[in-house]
């Protein structure tokens, strides 16, 4: 990644954020997911390799609400 898509800075920091999962009424919290930060503007990216892992862990049979940390189940 060049360029922040939405305002064109080119500063893309790594980092770390925490996501919301949901299918069908069931909520995953994951905590402390990679990511990639624009340094302008705030927006978040992910790479290939950690959306993938995300929506494993989307396809896990879990209860109505779950909190999960990333660097525990990736």
């Amino acid at each position: 990644m060049k360029k922040c898509f939405v305002c064109g800075h080119e500063t893309i920091n790594h980092g770390f954020t925490n996501k919301i999962l949901e299918d069908n009424g069931h909520f995953i919290i994951v905590k402390d997911v990679p990511c990639l930060i624009c340094a302008n503007c705030g927006e978040i990216y992910f790479e290939t390799d950690v959306i993938l892992k995300l929506e494993n862990i989307l396809n896990r049979n879990v209860s109505e609400l779950e909190i999960i940390s990333y660097r525990q189940v990736a």
